[in-house]
């Protein structure tokens, strides 16, 4: 008999993983001043958990906003990313962070990317808890690269953290490979 979930990242590896992207952020973002704060922006919904962690660990000035984009239905890419919040926040000469949970097909990123460097962000880059590189589509390899990766993984359908399935397990306390068909 499969077991329904498996231990991928336990919550202790991930809030020290957290601690150490932080350090990284904070390092690469020292010049930030204050009057012009790094602009996170938080992914909704799988996101916030990870957001939330992250920036109480960063020792730049920041604010945060919020994101939602849908490009998921159940364990499947649902087609064309489509903003449902956030696509009008003003990024003109600002630095960004995209704080995203998972990174797979490259899709999402490769449009928010997109609609934030087209609406004059000064950069942006990419902090993900998860990677999942071997999903990433062809086309995308090369320009959909997170600048900060919590974990690399294999291709499984994972569950936990602030990641769901159909808006459920999000509250599992670790990130957890999920098997629906198993009993």
């Amino acid at each position: 008999m499969k077991e329904r979930f498996t231990v991928l990242k336990s919550d202790a590896e991930i809030r020290a993983r957290i601690k150490e992207l932080a350090a990284d952020i904070s390092k690469d973002y020292q010049h930030i001043q204050p009057d012009n704060p790094l602009l996170v922006l938080c992914t909704l919904r799988g996101a916030i958990f990870f957001s939330a962690d992250l920036v109480r660990e960063l020792t730049i000035p920041c604010e945060i906003n919020f994101i939602k984009v849908q490009s998921y239905q159940g364990t499947r890419p649902a087609g064309s990313p489509i903003f449902e919040l956030g696509e009008r926040i003003d990024v003109r000469g600002r630095e960004v962070l995209i704080v995203e949970d998972i990174v797979d097909t490259g899709q999402t990123m490769d449009t928010v990317m997109q609609n934030f460097s087209d609406k004059g962000a000064a950069s942006i880059r990419i902090a993900t808890m998860l990677d999942k590189p071997s999903r990433r589509y062809q086309h995308l390899v090369d320009h959909v690269k997170p600048d900060y990766i919590g974990f690399q993984i294999d291709d499984y359908f994972v569950v936990g953290w602030g990641l769901d399935y159909n808006e459920d397990f999000r509250l599992l306390p670790d990130i957890m490979i999920y098997d629906p068909d198993a009993e």
